[in-house]
């Protein structure tokens, strides 16, 4: 009986010796990097994603289908409290069922073309002349000098497209002395504009082309062809925010390639007078439950710090000539394949992790604000109690390259808690940390009430030459490593978060 009991008690202690070991940092990082790197299933769901629901402009009835689908696979994988929350009550839906556009005189050519979202139908096969307006900004001249010309005419818009330095490379990393510099600022030199000022802003900016808009089609112009100076053959059709219920509905609009708006451009100046023939057929609809957010977390198992949260986030949405690949379906995968790994070692997180994959992003970040208004108050108000209990938000959108560090957002106090985490990552090439401020995605909304709110530093890639808002914005333009790299580095991340004694600094006083 005696040798039973011996026996017994060093089971136990033997038990509560693996136990330990295997709870210890180094244990918990072999365990992350051997799921995220040896058992990924992060390019599957997103070849899913992309190429199956393709892309995910606000609005359409392609968002929810790709939004119920990552709402099934959280729940697949074993995520909490998985939901929608509505986001925009006046958001339309928009879709392109068929077009096509061709220089027809003096001679034929296709040109490769692409609607910009919004746009109205042609009222079927239209074909005209072609007149070359050189800029909208000044209204007064433009009125003037086209006035009663440009019925029945196919506007071009924009002066000749410039040659672009092919010399330079297409894809690029970070160098070392890059990230140095950004290591070494001080201060950050980037200014934020304050929420309610910035989104302001935008209700002028984005609309900027509606009097030209309006002019031209009151006028009987047919529809305008515009450029945006890219890489040989990309389309670039990002950019029209026609998104509200009574919002104002474009006349056929469509960026066309450089080189066939080039040479369009250099045949009015030959006086070739060179013909279009285009069709376009789209369809507006309203259906508001289109428009969700989508949550669900991890649920902390502390008594006391379950309250608190790691929240983590980026944009679901995306512009709808590509499949929304680098921007921003790379960043919401990883974000879920991060919890998956979690989830998958069994491993215990203090604090809850929620993640929010919003919606609206690309029209002035209405998932992300509608969701902070909600549950932390009113932007103009005073952060609420609920606000609080956030102890950090998380952003990914700056394409599918790898991450190499953090902007800390001008809060100097979090500097240790992240250098203390990313320090035993340092073999996948991360660890910077800049001062700097970053701009222009959804972790402003959380800066903005006081919770500390960060964006990584990204391998820029191709993103700002190939794929950003394009329609090359496609999955052979992300690389499965750094996907791999990524969810590593954000499931370690996650869990040294959720874990920590307190909180992460705030970089002002609540």
């Amino acid at each position: 009986m005696k040798t039973v009991k011996t026996i017994f008690t060093l089971l136990l202690l033997l038990t509560g010796t693996l136990s330990y070991a295997q709870s210890t940092p180094a244990s918990v990082l072999a365990s992350i990097r051997n799921e995220g790197f040896q058992r990924s299933q992060a390019m599957e769901m997103l070849s899913e994603l992309t190429d199956v629901y393709g892309q995910r402009l606000t609005g359409s009835r392609e968002y929810l289908e790709a939004a119920k689908w990552a709402s099934d696979k959280m729940k697949e994988l074993g995520f909490n409290k998985v939901h929608f929350e509505n986001y925009c009550d006046d958001c339309r839906g928009w879709g392109i069922k068929a077009f096509n556009v061709e220089m027809t005189a003096p001679n034929y050519m296709h040109i490769s073309a692409y609607p910009l979202a919004m746009a109205k139908s042609t009222n079927g096969v239209v074909e005209g002349e072609v007149i070359h307006i050189p800029s909208l900004r000044d209204m007064e001249s433009v009125k003037k000098d086209f006035g009663g010309k440009l019925r029945g005419r196919v506007i071009i818009l924009g002066g000749e497209p410039r040659q672009r330095d092919l010399t330079k490379p297409v894809s690029q990393r970070y160098e070392k002395e890059e990230l140095q510099k950004l290591k070494n600022k001080l201060i950050p030199e980037v200014k934020q504009t304050p929420l309610p000022e910035l989104f302001k802003s935008w209700e002028t900016s984005d609309k900027y082309d509606q009097e030209f808009l309006q002019f031209v089609e009151n006028e009987g112009a047919l529809a305008v062809l515009k450029t945006r100076l890219t890489l040989p053959g990309i389309l670039h059709p990002g950019g029209t925010y026609y998104y509200r219920e009574n919002d104002y509905k474009p006349l056929p609009y469509f960026t066309i390639m450089p080189e066939h708006f080039g040479r369009l451009f250099r045949m009015l100046e030959r006086d070739a007078k060179p013909k279009v023939r285009l069709n376009l057929d789209t369809e507006f609809y309203f259906e508001p439950q289109n428009n969700v957010n989508i949550i669900s977390e991890i649920t902390g198992t502390d008594p006391k710090l379950k309250s608190e949260v790691i929240l983590i986030g980026g944009h679901f949405d995306s512009w709808h000539s590509g499949t929304g690949a680098t921007d921003n379906a790379a960043s919401a995968i990883v974000l879920m394949e991060a919890l998956r790994i979690l989830k998958e070692n069994g491993l215990k997180l203090k604090r809850t992790v929620r993640i929010g994959l919003w919606g609206g992003e690309e029209q002035a970040f209405l998932g992300s604000a509608a969701y902070a208004r909600e549950h932390y108050g009113e932007l103009d108000k005073k952060p609420n109690a609920s606000s609080k209990k956030v102890s950090v938000y998380l952003n990914l959108d700056n394409g599918a390259g790898a991450i190499r560090g953090i902007y800390l957002q001008g809060n100097e106090f979090a500097r240790p808690v992240f250098k203390t985490i990313l320090d035993p990552l340092s073999s996948l090439g991360t660890g910077a940390m800049t001062i700097e401020n970053t701009l222009s995605t959804d972790h402003e909304t959380f800066d903005h009430y006081n919770i500390p709110a960060f964006q990584f530093i990204q391998d820029p890639l191709t993103y700002n030459t190939v794929t950003h808002h394009t329609n090359l914005d496609v999955l052979e333009y992300v690389p499965e490593d750094d996907m791999k790299k990524n969810a590593v580095i954000l499931a370690w991340t996650l869990y040294s978060l959720a874990n920590r004694d307190e909180m992460v600094p705030r970089k002002q006083k609540n």
